[in-house]
């Protein structure tokens, strides 16, 4: 894969916050990653310098607790930026991994140069953090929906936002993801389709 290409694609993400970056400043050179379904970007427990941008796919962002029990936290389309803060910025080990769901292209580049060289733009300064804005809003409206929305709404929430997923992604991932536990969805499915005849 053309690594330039990528990088435009890079450069677009941002620009789609705020125009007139000045990409002149970016001198970071990239690694390309060519994932396959079930391919890790990063394993829960690594530390990591590197920021990724997601080309390509879809990623889930999953933990494990210390039981062995796995919980979905996020799923993400591309194009986007993925990556663990904590690991980025406290130089600390990731608490989730990152997996790809299809066949994904990702890049990945070390985040301090990447971000000292583009923090003297305002313009990138503002984009990334409309970028961030975004993560929380969206954070808070996932929130807001556990408390309020019923486990049913949530799943056809999830089938409305991830069409593409309803039907591939295992049962458990999905009922972690909305909150519920495999047999509760298995519940709200059948009763679906019965509602449908």
């Amino acid at each position: 894969m053309d690594k330039q290409y990528l990088t435009q694609q890079l450069m677009q993400f941002f620009d789609q916050y705020q125009a007139n970056i000045n990409w002149d400043l970016y001198q970071t050179d990239i690694q390309v990653h060519m994932l396959n379904k079930g391919d890790c970007l990063l394993r829960q427990g690594e530390r990591s310098a590197n920021m990724f941008f997601l080309c390509s796919g879809l990623v889930r962002y999953y933990s494990v607790s210390e039981s062995g029990k796995e919980y979905t936290q996020t799923i993400a389309k591309s194009p986007r930026l993925v990556g663990s803060t904590r690991a980025l910025t406290l130089s600390q080990p990731a608490l989730f991994s990152i997996e790809a769901l299809h066949a994904s292209t990702a890049i990945s580049f070390p985040w301090q140069p990447f971000y000292q060289q583009m923090s003297q733009d305002l313009a990138f300064t503002q984009a990334y953090a409309m970028f961030l804005e975004s993560i929380f809003i969206h954070k808070e409206q996932k929130e807001h929906a556990m408390v309020k929305h019923s486990a049913t709404q949530r799943y056809l929430d999830f089938c409305r936002d991830f069409p593409e997923l309803k039907d591939t992604l295992p049962q458990q991932q999905i009922a972690s993801y909305i909150g519920i536990t495999p047999i509760a969805l298995s519940r709200i499915r059948t009763q679906l389709k019965t509602d449908q005849r």
